[in-house]
């Protein structure tokens, strides 16, 4: 009996049933609501070894995955889908609540072989790929990535915190975003990984090339543009037109409406849809009842848009 209380056993008896329960004094660890958003060009059959990875890293808790694939080695259709279709989506819906974390993995990073990288990407072209970085955004979500084109361009004025992400296993892999990025999430949100190290470190992200470009399209064919220069220098008045270059094969000629319902079935439209980049809508070429994406050639992402010359 004494080594029974020693080992928290109790014993009870009634109708001729002895019944033993155990006391134990486990303490389930508080699942945590961690929502991991996944922006890369890594896709097909990755999918699953990036959700493998994050249900091993993350451990006793159970990470939502959101994915993203994007463009292979396309910064810009990286670093628009992380801004546009992630963080505005999750600012749509108001401030963080308590104990809601949410993490961005941002991951795109051309390469080129040893023979022309250091002539495309200059002489300080790391070999293991651009420096990995984890932010902290004003709204409370992290983003990691490598700093490379623009990966973090649409997100650099929302950076309050910076911190370069090394990796001290001394494993040499080509597959950073699953085997270094996601274990980074998991050390932010409270995991223990000793080979990664979080230094704090200014941003520097390279300017962007000035235009309008291609950004994205949805399933309907409505092209999504991105700018880098002020609306005021290429988006006609409302309800005004303008005839607009789509690379060098097409020419659109865009009224500019209030929606993207708003134009007569057909017609060639310039609007703003659902879409946000830094608390600005995003514009979107329409054709009502149409597909504008097939209409104007497939214009691949970095497509140039400009206005045409009279």
């Amino acid at each position: 009996m004494a080594k029974m209380k020693a080992l928290g056993l109790t014993q009870t008896l009634g109708h001729g049933i002895r019944e033993c329960s155990l006391k134990t004094n486990i303490i389930m660890p508080k699942r945590k609501r961690v929502h991991l958003i996944i922006v890369t060009d890594c896709g097909g059959s990755d999918e699953g070894r990036y959700r493998i990875t994050a249900g091993r890293c993350f451990f006793p808790h159970e990470p939502r995955i959101t994915f993203f694939p994007t463009e292979s080695m396309n910064t810009l259709h990286c670093g628009f889908t992380a801004a546009a279709h992630a963080l505005s989506t999750i600012d749509l819906f108001g401030p963080l609540r308590q104990g809601e974390q949410i993490g961005i993995l941002a991951n795109a990073a051309p390469r080129h072989g040893t023979e022309n990288g250091r002539r495309l990407r200059g002489e300080d072209r790391k070999p293991e790929g651009e420096e990995i970085y984890a932010l902290k955004l004003r709204n409370g979500v992290w983003v990691i990535g490598p700093n490379a084109g623009y990966n973090f361009f649409f997100l650099e004025n929302q950076v309050v915190e910076s911190f370069l992400l090394t990796d001290t296993s001394g494993r040499s892999t080509p597959f950073r975003s699953m085997e270094v990025m996601v274990p980074a999430f998991a050390k932010i949100f409270g995991a223990d990984f000793p080979h990664l190290h979080l230094t704090k470190k200014k941003l520097q992200v390279a300017d962007g090339e000035d235009g309008v470009f291609v950004a994205d399209w949805d399933s309907h064919g409505n092209i999504y543009l991105v700018s880098t220069v002020p609306d005021k220098l290429w988006v006609p008045a409302r309800n005004q037109s303008c005839a607009f270059h789509i690379g060098t094969r097409h020419i659109a000629r865009l009224r500019h409406v209030n929606g993207i319902f708003a134009g007569n079935t057909g017609e060639q439209t310039l609007t703003v849809g659902s879409l946000h980049l830094n608390g600005k809508p995003v514009y979107y070429i329409v054709i009502v009842g149409g597909n504008a994406h097939s209409f104007f050639g497939n214009p691949p992402v970095g497509t140039r848009v400009q206005i045409e010359e009279e």
